[in-house]
């Protein structure tokens, strides 16, 4: 269950529907079978929303879940899977988690912070959300997003909200706060909708990107042939439109049937900030259509921040093949938390 839906079921607990617990990864050491932004919701009457990690961890987590949920009081509890229970339960893997478990109720704050955080998230916007420990003045818990600040109003939960990497997608328990990024699913555009651009949109779309697929071709941007494209384009190489909403945290790949429309895409996007610039081609034709570039005037130093060619090296030679090698290094560049673009070799 996706972070989205989780929120939406804490806001529904809090606007009087029941009572339950969230937990949350805060930090976490060693090989775990659970995501960094692993959540979970815990009702009273037993549901359980989300996963962390499942197994006996999870088992234990749930527990202590309960018991918040019942107390209403927030716990930073820590949590081992040692070697000796990991084996026990067939498992290799082991680690400690520290998770920040706080109560779900009915409260004015918590429906508001939710219901906006789900919200958020859905619009494809950022934000942070930044939980304290103390309650028992009321809710501490605010979300801190372009349009202001929406919550108990704490101003120390405010503050460390502007202290988080605007990169990073992985929570973190500064002292003793949540302090939560919220960052839409990433955005993809596709520059050639024909076999390759069709498999690595494909793909984007199976790992979690929100993907746009352009082409010049009306044929290339059907929906009907590309069902997993949230949008399709047709558009001018020559001129891209304003409309495709490009900024720095979106990821391009450039695949069109040929290096001139290759070209004419990457002379105008290459001078953008983006979080990830790829383009499909052999060495030589990057050579070539380097040089082109830097005779049109797109300075040296932008082109070397191109992921190109395009992918990890694996040998992929199919489209679906070369589908995967792309999206693996999208997805690398996304967990890493260096410049935009990634890091690059």
């Amino acid at each position: 269950m996706n972070r989205e839906r989780l929120f939406e079921e804490c806001a529904r607990l809090a606007s009087g529907k029941g009572n339950g617990a969230v937990a949350s990864v805060g930090r976490r050491r060693g090989s775990l079978p659970m995501s960094a932004t692993a959540k979970m919701v815990v009702t009273c009457d037993g549901a359980r929303f989300g996963t962390v990690g499942g197994g006996c961890l999870e088992a234990e987590i749930t527990e202590r879940a309960l018991e918040v949920a019942q107390s209403r009081i927030p716990a930073i509890s820590e949590h081992t899977l040692n070697s000796d229970l990991a084996g026990d339960y067939g498992l290799t893997c082991g680690g400690t988690a520290m998770m920040f478990i706080e109560p779900v109720y009915a409260d004015q704050v918590l429906a508001s912070v939710y219901g906006e955080s789900a919200a958020l998230l859905l619009r494809g916007e950022r934000g942070v959300l930044v939980t304290g420990p103390d309650w028992s003045a009321g809710v501490q818990k605010v979300l801190v997003k372009a349009g202001g600040v929406i919550g108990s109003g704490d101003e120390r939960l405010s503050a460390a909200a502007s202290r988080i990497n605007p990169l990073r997608e992985e929570p973190e328990l500064d002292d003793t706060l949540l302090v939560e990024p919220l960052v839409g699913a990433p955005r993809l555009v596709v520059f050639g909708g024909g076999h390759v651009g069709a498999k690595v949109a494909q793909a984007a779309a199976f790992a979690g990107w929100r993907v746009t697929v352009a082409d010049d071709r009306p044929e290339f941007a059907d929906p009907v042939r590309l069902p997993f494209a949230e949008r399709t384009l047709v558009c001018d190489y020559g001129s891209l439109s304003e409309n495709l909403g490009i900024d720095a945290a979106t990821y391009i790949v450039i695949c069109t049937r040929g290096h001139q429309h290759d070209a004419l895409i990457a002379e105008q996007v290459a001078r953008l900030d983006t979080r990830y610039l790829g383009m499909l081609g052999s060495r030589r034709k990057v050579a070539l259509t380097w040089k082109m570039l830097e005779s049109w005037g797109v300075p040296a130093a932008r082109l070397a921040l191109v992921h190109a060619p395009i992918g990890m090296a694996i040998g992929a030679d199919t489209p679906e093949e070369i589908a995967i090698s792309v999206v693996a290094e999208m997805i690398a560049v996304r967990r890493s938390e260096g410049g935009r673009r990634g890091v690059k070799e």
